[in-house]
C-alpha cells in the first residue's frame, strides 16, 4: 500500500546568537499520521514548528508540503490547524466571537462556525460561557477554547504545540480523546509536547529531541524493541531511600527517587534480573519490588545520558 508524505523537513538549522535551537533536523510525515515532537522545555520544539508555519525563517534546510495535491513551501491557511504554545486569542473578545472570527478568515462560513464552536463548547462544558471574554475563563478553559480555535474549521493537518499544558489529569485524557477523534476523520496530527506520559498513549511515530539535536527517530515501538529492554524495578523502603547506595549497584543506569521511601532503579540490559535481585537483597530496609516496563521517559533520560 503506498503512502503519502503530507510534509518533508530536510536538514533544518536555526540559530539565536549563541544557541543552535534547531540542529540538522529531518523529519517527514506521512497523511494520517499521529507524530509527536517530544522533548524538555528548550529543546526545540517551538522553534521548529514556528519555522514549519513560516512565522520565523530557517537559517538552513527545505520544508515542503503536500496537502491539497500541489507541492508547496504554506499550504492555505483553510487546510492547517495551529495550537500555539503561547494563548493567541483575543482576551476581551467574547468567547464565541472570538471562534467564529478566528475560523472565518481560514475559509469558514460564519453560520456555520457558530454551529460547529458551540458544539465544541458544549462538548466542553463551556457553552453556558459563550458569551463571557477568554480573560474571564481559568487557565485550563482558555486552552479548551484555544484548542477548539485550532480545529473548528476541520484542518487537512494539525499543529499542537503542548496541547495539554494547564489541564487537569480528566481533561488531559479528554484531549487525548479528542485528538484521537481528529485523527480518525482524517486529520494529520503533529504535535508537541514535554509530558511524555501522555504522548506514548497516542502517538504512532515520534522525534525526540534535545539542544536542538535528534535524539530519535522512527516508530514507538520501535524505540521499545531497540532502547526499553533495560530492567525497571519500583522500590519501597521501610525509611528514607538510599539513593548513593542505589547508584552503586553494578548495572544501575538510572536512579531516581519517587517520595521520602521510594525509588525507581533502571538496570542495563545486560544486567540478568537474578544478578539484579542478589544484589538488592544485600540492602536492608526494602519492603517491596514491583517490575514496570521502560517507559518513554526513562528512554529519553537514557539517551540523553548516552548522547552525553
Amino acid at each position: 500500500m503506498l503512502t503519502e508524505k503530507v510534509l518533508e523537513v530536510k536538514s533544518l538549522h536555526k540559530r539565536f546568537k549563541t544557541v543552535h535551537a534547531v540542529n540538522d533536523i529531518s523529519f517527514e510525515l506521512e497523511r494520517g499520521d499521529i507524530f509527536a515532537f517530544l522533548g524538555p522545555n528548550g529543546a526545540g520544539k517551538t522553534t521548529t514548528l514556528r519555522i514549519l508555519l513560516d512565522i520565523i525563517k530557517a537559517d538552513q534546510g527545505e520544508i515542503q508540503w503536500n496537502l491539497n495535491g500541489e507541492q508547496s513551501k504554506l499550504p492555505e491557511s483553510s487546510l492547517i490547524g495551529y495550537l500555539p504554545e503561547e494563548r493567541g486569542l483575543y482576551v476581551d473578545l467574547p468567547v464565541l466571537r472570538s471562534l467564529v472570527y478566528l475560523a472565518s478568515i481560514r475559509g469558514m462560513d460564519a453560520a456555520k462556525a457558530n454551529s460547529a464552536a458551540m458544539e465544541w463548547l458544549e462538548r466542553m462544558g463551556l457553552a453556558d460561557r459563550a458569551k463571557e471574554k477568554l480573560q474571564t475563563l481559568s487557565k485550563g478553559n482558555q486552552q479548551k477554547v484555544q484548542f477548539i480555535a485550532s480545529i473548528v474549521h476541520k484542518p487537512a493537518f494539525a499543529i499542537l504545540d503542548e496541547p495539554f499544558s494547564g489541564l487537569d489529569p480528566l481533561n488531559q485524557e479528554l484531549f487525548l480523546e479528542y485528538i484521537r477523534e481528529l485523527n480518525t476523520q482524517g486529520c494529520t496530527v503533529l504535535l508537541s509536547s514535554h509530558q511524555m506520559q501522555l504522548v506514548e498513549k497516542i502517538a504512532r511515530k515520534i522525534f525526540l529531541i534535545n539542544h536542538g539535536k535528534e535524539l530519535y527517530k522512527g516508530s514507538l515501538s520501535g524505540i521499545y524493541n531497540a532502547f526499553g529492554l533495560q530492567h525497571t524495578l519500583e522500590l519501597i523502603f521501610e525509611s528514607e531511600v538510599p539513593i548513593e547506595t542505589l547508584e552503586k549497584i553494578n548495572g544501575a543506569e538510572l536512579v531516581s527517587a519517587l517520595d521520602s521511601n521510594g525509588a525507581k532503579v533502571v538496570f542495563s540490559a545486560e544486567k540478568k534480573l537474578p544478578e539484579i535481585m542478589k544484589d538488592l537483597s544485600a540492602l536492608q530496609g526494602i519492603t517491596n519490588i514491583k517490575s514496570q516496563n521502560s517507559s518513554l521517559h526513562d528512554i529519553f533520560l537514557e539517551l540523553v545520558k548516552k548522547k552525553s
